[in-house]
This record gives structure tokens, sequence and C-alpha cells, in this order.
């Protein structure tokens, strides 16, 4: 009887001690939970309090924020949508609790990124741009508004100021020979030369060495490297709307891991590309960044990120203007033979332009202005501002850190500031009816003094692209099977921030004999001058994860 109660005892002990633990168990869990549900309704009060100062904009949900709201792909024409809607030129998004004004309009943004440059200089914090390529600290377009970011500022400039380009002309000039050699053997890789041409500029600057196929490793790596603009597009990614996720095992969201090791392998690449190229005979921006190193230690992470957006930053805006250029020749021929009769009265048949000319061809620096405003590459001007304090707007307040975006496929194409902006009219630029902020008026290298460090590089290849195309071919539409005109789409462009034209068909034709024999020959010098450029790098891409 009495081991009978002891085992029923022991019994009734178990089950206590067991539903104890569940307790206890189902405690400690619901405690989290708790607090992290108090913590989102919380702030989600902030949100909602805060939104009551900022521009319209649609309601947004918790934690989330307008995540699932953005219309993708092409979230520009999202954004102009909102602006009608509201009848704002400002609109807020939310990045979870995170404002995001949208100005779509000129004045409004030069307000605050030119005029209050002081204090709208600076960068929100962005993890997919940032805390994903471990780029929050060392990269240039990532740093807030401080010593750090003018330190690399004043080394970038260095390299690509308005001075410092002028001695690249000699071998920029000779990869335009060599680009329109390309063009008149192969027309149909023209967007190929082009790139190819592009990118073999920035790795001479930037590693003392050209690119001459488009195969070459340093070539392959550029165009990965420049789709990361993307990190920056709203709605595209939900790690930037719910930061944590970033910092998640692998095992639970493979997703992140993938891209910090994605960014991890293009750091490591651009150090190995630097440390090599800084052991050249020659000088490049590698080689002067080690020195750097040594006097002032700068760390392998900023050289990499120094480099590597010298490729990012210069590829795309030479090569994406220079493909939207031959668009626009096709659509507009009217243009095209103006242009050549410009360049034929100052520049003749027995030579081809160059930089000499450039003050007698005012209409084709229009061009290559006309292009960078009709479709600027940049759509969503580049890299968003913040504030570095709170701000007052009219009746808005803008909170420090606050992102700050410009949507140029809207400010660009304003039948206020640019009448019939959907063609493409050089004369704009010379005949100025309208006011614009700023002399250039237009915003595609950006703001401020966050504008685009490669402008001067830019400029002064897209001038001198322009007008040998234009004095020595004839650039028109292909043609179909029965020989007639395929005409050309000028809305037809891709889905990334950097806007390209989608693949079309066109045709280089030589204006004469005299013109064919004059680039052949011009290619073959420019490929004996540029021998000194030639070599071979060590350094492979590791693959990187899909």
């Amino acid at each position: 009887m009495k081991l009978e109660t002891n085992f029923a005892s022991t019994g009734i002990l178990d089950r206590f001690t067991h539903g104890s633990f569940l307790q206890v168990t189902i405690s400690l869990l619901a405690l989290p939970f708790a607090l992290g549900l108090t913590y989102i309704l919380l702030d989600y009060c902030r949100v909602l309090k805060q939104r009551r100062r900022l521009p319209p904009g649609p309601f947004p949900w918790p934690l989330v924020g307008n995540h699932y709201q953005i219309k993708l792909p092409r979230p520009w024409l999202y954004m102009a949508d909102l602006s009608e809607q509201y009848k704002s030129s400002m609109v807020t998004i939310w990045h979870g609790h995170r404002p995001n004004i949208i100005c779509n309009d000129i004045w409004s943004i030069s307000d605050l990124l030119d005029k209050r440059a002081n204090i709208y200089s600076s960068r929100p914090h962005m993890v997919m741009l940032g805390d994903s390529r471990n780029a929050t600290d060392y990269d240039q377009v990532c740093l807030p508004h401080n010593d750090r970011w003018r330190y690399h500022r004043r080394l970038t400039h260095n390299a690509t100021g308005s001075q410092a380009v002028r001695s690249y002309r000699p071998f920029q000039e000779s990869e335009i020979r060599i680009l329109l050699r390309d063009l008149l053997l192969t027309p149909e890789n023209y967007v190929k030369a082009i790139e190819r041409y592009s990118i073999s500029i920035v790795s001479c600057i930037g590693f003392g060495r050209r690119v001459d196929k488009m195969n070459d490793g340093v070539a392959q790596v550029a165009l990965k490297f420049m789709e990361g603009v993307d990190l920056v597009m709203p709605g595209m990614f939900i790690m930037e709307t719910i930061p944590f996720l970033i910092k998640l095992p692998r095992w639970i969201y493979p997703a992140a891991s993938k891209i910090l090791e994605n960014g991890k392998k293009f750091q490591r690449f651009f150090t190995s590309l630097s440390l090599e190229a800084s052991t050249a005979s020659s000088d490049n921006f590698a080689k002067a960044l080690f020195t750097e190193k040594e006097v002032n230690g700068l760390r392998d992470e900023e050289i990499s990120f120094l480099t590597g957006n010298m490729i990012g930053g210069g590829v795309d805006t030479t090569a994406s203007t220079t493909v939207t250029f031959v668009l626009a020749m096709c659509a507009f021929p009217e243009v095209q033979k103006k242009a050549q009769k410009f360049i034929d009265d100052v520049v003749g048949t027995e030579r081809l332009p160059d930089w000499t000319d450039e003050a007698q061809l005012p209409y084709i620096r229009a061009c290559v202005e006309e292009a960078l405003r009709w479709r600027t590459v940049t759509i969503l001007g580049g890299i968003p501002h913040a504030p570095s304090q709170d701000d007052v707007y009219g009746d808005y307040i803008i909170p420090k850190g606050t992102w700050i975006t410009g949507n140029l496929w809207v400010i660009h194409r304003n039948p206020n500031d640019f009448p019939d902006p959907d063609i493409y009219r050089p004369e704009r630029f010379i005949n100025r009816e309208r006011p614009y902020p700023n002399k250039k008026g237009h915003n595609a290298f950006g703001w401020g003094r966050r504008q685009c460090s490669g402008q001067p590089l830019a400029e002064q290849g897209l001038f001198l692209t322009f007008a040998r195309l234009l004095w020595a071919f004839d650039i028109r539409p292909g043609i179909d099977g029965n020989g007639n005109e395929i005409p050309v789409d000028i809305f037809a462009y891709g889905e990334s921030e950097n806007m390209r034209p989608e693949p079309f068909r066109a045709r280089f034709i030589p204006r004469s004999d005299r013109h064919r024999e004059m680039v052949i020959n011009e290619g073959i010098a420019a490929r004996e001058f540029l021998k000194q450029f030639d070599g071979e790098t060590k350094v492979r891409m590791e693959p990187l994860e899909a």
C-alpha cells in the first residue's frame, strides 16, 4: 500500500514538473515575442506621428512600410504616379520605419541638395549598398559628410578632376579611334565595342592597363559590378526594409549570406587588382593609393572601393549615354544631318575632329548635354542624399538621415522646363529659353557636393566620341529581311536604375571611301600607340553565388 502511494505521488510530481517546465518554456518564448511586438507597435506609432509632418504618400504598413506597395519594375514610374495622385512634387515612401522623400521637381530638390548642401550632403544608412558589401565605413559613396569622406573625395579628384583628365587625352582619343575601327569592322557588336572602350579608359587610369577584348577579366567584373546601383532601388530588397534580416545565419536566410559573400568577393578582387597595379612601372590610381596607404594609413578596404568605384562610376555613364546617342541618331536623322554639317564646316574630311574643335562646335557639345538629359542613365539621381540634422522645408519637418531621392525621369521630362521633352533637340542647350537651377541645365551627374566625381572624364570623352561618330558614319536603324529599316522605340529602356536602351539594331555606314580609309588607318596608328598599356592581369574573380 505504501509502495503504491509512493508510485502515485511520483506520477503526480512528474506531471507537475512537466507542466511547470512547459509553462516556463512558453513564458521564455513568449517574452521576446511580446517585447518584439511591443517595439513594432511603438515604432509604428512613431512612424504615423512623423508621417503627419512629411510630404504626402501611401499609408505605410507596420514593420514593412510601403515595401509591398511599390510597383516594380521601373519604380520611377510609380513615383511619378504618386506625385500626380497626391498633387505634390514631393512624396514620401517608407523603407520599413525609415522615410524616403521622392522629389519629382527640380526646384524642390535643388532647394535642398544645392542651396542647403551644408546639411544635405550626407548619406542615409543603406543596408544593401552599405552593410551587405562591408562598405558602410569604407566606401566613399556610403560615407557620411565628414573628414573621411573629404579625404576620399580629394583622392578621387586627383585622378578624375577637370585638370587631371586632360593628361588622359592621348590614350582616350586613341581608344576612340579603336572604337571607330571596331564599329566599321563589326557593327553588329556595337554595344560591346562601346563598353570595351569605356572600360578600357578607366582601366588605364585606375590600373595602368587597357582592355582589348570584352572577354578580358576586368571587363567582365566591371559589367557585374555596375549592377550594384540597383541595390538602392526602392522596393527591390526586403533587407533594406527589415535590416536585421542581413544578420541572420545562412540556415535561416541564405539570401543574406550569399549577398554578403559576393560583396566580399568583389572587395578581394579589387584589392588584389590594385595591389598588382601598384607594382606597375607606369603611374596609375591604384599605385597612388598604395603610396597613401604607407603615408596616411589608407586601408585595403578603402583602396578596394576607391578603385572599384572608378569602374562603377566611369563606365556606365559613358557607355549607356553613347548607346542612347546612337538610338537618338536613328530616331532623329534630321539632328544627325545638322550636326554633320557643323562638323564638315569646321573639320573637313582630311582629319578627325579633336578637342581643339570644341569651341567651334557648340552644337556637338549641346548633343552631349541633350543625350544626358533626354534619357539620363542614373534615373533616380544615383545614390540618395540625407540631411545631417533635422530640417524644416515649408510645412514639412525632415528628420535627420531621411533618404532624399531625385526622380530624374520626371525632372528631365517636365514640359515646363523642357517643352516636348521626348524630342531629342540639342538646340535647347544653345538657346536657353527657360530658367533652370544650375548652369548645366540638367542634373545627370547629381546634386551639390555629392555630384559624380567622374563628370569631367565622362564629358571629355562623350564630346569627342559623338563628334567622331558623326564625322565618320551615317548612323541608321537596322534593316529587316526585305531591306526595310526597322523603326527604333525611344521608350524601350531596361529596368535597371542605370538606364540603357533595350537591344536594337543599328548600322554604321562610312560617309565616303575617304572616311572609311581614314578610320582604318587611324585605328592601326592608335593600336600602335596603345601598346604601352598592354598587359595581362593574373587576378581572377571568384565565382559569384547565384
